[in-house]
């Protein structure tokens, strides 16, 4: 199948992808929210491909901490949820449904990442998928609305000009580049602010 996305992604579908986590240690915390929002050469959600958003249940709640008072999801609202390993499952079918380009050699066209912080995201994503499954899904070439931010920063200073960005947190640069960010610390909802603060900052490049 061939999509609508970025001609130099060569078949790549740029995704935006946020988590919301039990707590901020990859390994020990887990992933209880997700959405994987594929994205089209206008950098605006695919209106032929559906997101992947859902709740997971925690196969250890007891290690639920403050993260909890940021993302206000409770431990009851997970009862129920796909487990852990479930839900991975139900994303790998996802992933398959999208049916992006099989290249010689059998292997498939992969998801870009779009997310502000990936480092963070990466993390978790590795001890959801695990490393193969991580590997086949997710391309190693990033875009990243928080790196981008800091080089436009680290621009701005390197000519002695002010700053643009006061604080690169999502909320903080949506601000500044005027973009509506609803739901924030919903997984659905940051997404959909990344992809439209990524949109900003390309075109604000001229």
């Amino acid at each position: 199948m061939i999509v609508d996305s970025l001609i130099n992604l060569n078949g790549d579908l740029l995704v935006g992808v946020d988590t919301e986590t039990t707590g901020l240690i990859p390994g020990i915390h887990e992933i209880i929210q997700i959405a994987a929002v594929p994205l089209n050469s206008e950098l605006k959600p695919h209106p032929d491909l559906k997101p992947f958003y859902m709740n997971i249940a925690p196969d250890h709640p007891e290690r639920m901490s403050g993260a909890a008072a940021v993302h206000g999801i409770t431990k009851e609202e997970l009862a129920g949820c796909p487990s852990q390993v479930e839900a991975a499952e139900m994303f790998d079918q996802w992933y398959d449904d999208l049916d992006l380009p099989v290249m010689e050699g059998g292997w498939r066209k992969r998801l870009v990442p779009l997310a502000h912080n990936w480092a963070f995201e990466k993390t978790f994503l590795l001890y959801w998928h695990g490393l193969q499954a991580f590997n086949e899904i997710w391309s190693g070439h990033p875009r990243d609305t928080l790196v981008f931010g800091a080089m436009l920063n680290d621009l701005a200073a390197w000519h002695g000009n002010t700053c643009p960005f006061n604080r690169l947190s999502l909320t903080a640069m949506c601000e500044t580049m005027g973009v509506r960010l609803d739901n924030a610390h919903d997984a659905l909802g940051d997404v959909l602010a990344t992809a439209d603060l990524y949109r900003a900052m390309v075109r604000s490049m001229g």
